[in-house]
């Protein structure tokens, strides 16, 4: 992969650091490519990349919002965070994103930033030679998180590794911002799905919202509470509102008439608040 960063030399307290300035976000032509198909995908709880499995269905839908309001409103960055952990919020990330890479017009990418968890590195079965993490504690050669795709897809997918480590100064520094702000650098026809960290877990999401479009909360039928996800709402604030996804729904789409009844069934409340003119 080329390396696609350029460096300006900051001074702070008699010390030099380097601090990315630009970054240019990798193409599928430049990911690392990973065996993949049907059967893995499955066995992985994927869906989206399916068109024909009844257990894409809900990520289908919620993939037509995403384009509804990327035209009307030109939100193309979203994050997917909830409330608590737990509740599916990683399950729902990628599964949209395979949705969304479907679609021929747009560049999709799915980007883990819940530093402590690392879900989708665990979902590929990988361990990138530079993580997200990585790259944002500023390890040697680190220049660039190492970027993957699935054989046969479309998806651009940007991992990290998990670990006890001080998330929120490291998505509040240079480094992450500059990430962030490549993402927004992107053409029009650019989308991305980020996998953010439980809001109460601690400050990340908020931090990182900062950078984003819109937001979806995931929510958990019987687990999480209307109160965790008004809280939510009312800290993130509702104008940036993409919807709201309630997983393991035992009575939607996924889960009515096509002999599927599994522990990820996916139903959703998907509606973006009115705005006030």
């Amino acid at each position: 992969m080329r390396n696609p960063v350029t460096y300006q030399q900051e001074h702070s307290q008699g010390a030099s650091e380097r601090t990315p300035t630009a970054l240019a976000v990798p193409t599928l032509r430049e990911c690392e490519v990973l065996q993949w198909d049907s059967a893995i995908a499955k066995s992985r709880g994927v869906y989206g990349f399916d068109s024909l499995d009844p257990r894409s269905r809900s990520f289908n839908m919620i993939r037509a919002k995403i384009h509804e309001l990327r035209t009307q409103r030109g939100w193309r960055l979203f994050g997917v965070l909830s409330a608590t952990p737990k509740v599916g919020k990683s399950f729902i990330t990628f599964n949209v994103a395979a949705a969304l890479s479907r679609d021929p017009r747009f560049n999709t990418t799915a980007v883990d930033l819940d530093l402590r968890r690392a879900s989708l590195t665990e979902v590929l079965g990988v361990d990138p030679p530079v993580s997200i993490r990585a790259f944002l504690e500023e390890r040697p050669g680190a220049s660039m998180p190492t970027a993957y795709a699935l054989d046969g897809e479309r998806l651009v997918i940007l991992p990290t590794t998990a670990g006890p480590i001080r998330s929120a100064e490291l998505l509040a520094g240079p480094r992450a911002q500059a990430l962030l702000r490549s993402f927004r650098a992107t053409s029009e026809n650019s989308l991305f799905m980020v996998d953010l960290p439980p809001v109460f877990a601690n400050d990340d999401a908020v931090t990182t919202m900062a950078q984003l479009d819109g937001y979806i909360v995931v929510a958990e039928e019987g687990r999480t509470t209307t109160r965790e996800v008004k809280d939510v709402i009312g800290l993130l604030g509702a104008q940036r509102l993409a919807g709201v996804i309630l997983n393991k729904y035992q009575g939607g789409i996924v889960s009515e008439g096509y002999g599927f009844d599994s522990y990820y069934g996916a139903g959703y409340y998907f509606e973006p608040p009115a705005v006030d003119s």
